[in-house]
């Protein structure tokens, strides 16, 4: 993906020419708050019910210690509440997967989500996202997966990408995020922003990590989990551990960008307010200017070209983001 911001009081002429062409990362994240004419609200579950037309209550395999019960997804007043008791040696939690259901392509995705409460070694997983195919298998995003000893301190968690390269290698990196809030004392904003040439991971809003190397983004189709696991080894449950414990999610949402990629917008003197923003195959713009005071984004899946007198008044921008020949849809 390629970016170019402009921000200035006058341009006439802009270079004569503009084309997008350089991989650069970008300067913010595009949401669907700074860019709600490019995004569309696809699916939304305020957690007021279980939507069983979504979700399977009960994931199809286990990543830790833990034994899945549906008894253990609860439901109400606008909650997802994971609980996750110890019975004898077992730990018995809950978890809700999409497979099968429902799967996602491009766009951006966001949960509120509340940990469990800190001090507690053992808790593990969260929100991410996989293919749940055997020959993609390794097509995963982990936007909130803090481990058993992140839980324990409560104020680090970890997110990651992973694909497979032409080649077939698998290629994945991970990070941790740090020095946060007691993220078990109040919910926060995990979410994550996903075209074909980069990955954003936010928290509350703010870009905290972006992955740009084609090899490590994803390509396929993916389900979406909420899953509480139970870390193995050093990281898992010990003594001071104090169960039950619960994780707690709200409002997940997720908004697709607007496409139409076969189509190709050539103006002079081009309309910005009443223009249908989109995701086009390319721009190419002559002798405008932008509104006062207005921030215009326009996203192409090859190119956007800017020929002639442009005008960017003071206190406007113009951003301009292409997607390098793949169209986000």
């Amino acid at each position: 993906m390629s970016t170019f911001v402009i921000c200035a009081k006058h341009i006439k002429p802009l270079l004569a020419l503009v084309v997008l062409s350089m991989a650069t990362p970008l300067l913010y994240a595009q949401t669907p708050i700074n860019d709600p004419n490019h995004y569309i609200l696809d699916t939304y579950d305020n957690f007021s019910y279980f939507n069983s037309n979504m979700w399977n209550s009960v994931p199809n395999n286990t990543w830790g210690l833990e034994v899945y019960n549906s008894n253990n997804v609860i439901v109400s007043g606008g909650k997802l509440t994971l609980k996750c008791e110890k019975t004898g040696n077992v730990f018995v939690s809950g978890g809700i997967e999409s497979v099968h259901k429902k799967s996602f392509s491009y766009g951006y995705f966001e949960i509120e989500s509340k940990t469990p409460t800190s001090g507690n070694r053992g808790p593990w997983g969260g929100f991410w996202m996989q293919t749940g195919d055997g020959d993609n298998v390794w097509d995963e995003i982990d936007v909130l997966e803090p481990n058993g000893a992140d839980t324990y301190y409560g104020t680090q968690y970890n997110i990651g990408v992973s694909a497979n390269d032409s080649g077939g290698n698998h290629l994945a990196i991970a990070k941790k995020i740090n020095n946060l809030p007691d993220l078990s004392a109040d919910f926060h904003k995990y979410a994550v922003i996903w075209t074909p040439k980069h990955v954003q991971l936010l928290f509350d809003g703010d870009l905290v990590y972006e992955e740009v190397n084609p090899n490590f983004i994803p390509t396929h189709p993916m389900y979406v989990f909420l899953t509480f696991q139970i870390d193995r080894k050093g990281n898992a449950p010990d003594a001071s551990t104090i169960f039950p414990l619960y994780w707690q999610f709200k409002n997940f949402k997720y908004y697709r960008l607007k496409t139409d990629c076969s189509i190709s917008v050539v103006e002079d003197n081009f309309d910005f307010v009443n223009h249908d923003y989109k995701v086009y195959k390319s721009y190419s713009l002559s002798n405008s200017t932008i509104p006062n005071n207005t921030n215009v984004v326009l996203q192409a899946r090859d190119y956007i070209i800017l020929n002639g007198e442009f005008n960017v008044p003071l206190g406007s921008t113009l951003t301009m983001i292409t997607h390098h020949g793949i169209c986000p849809e």
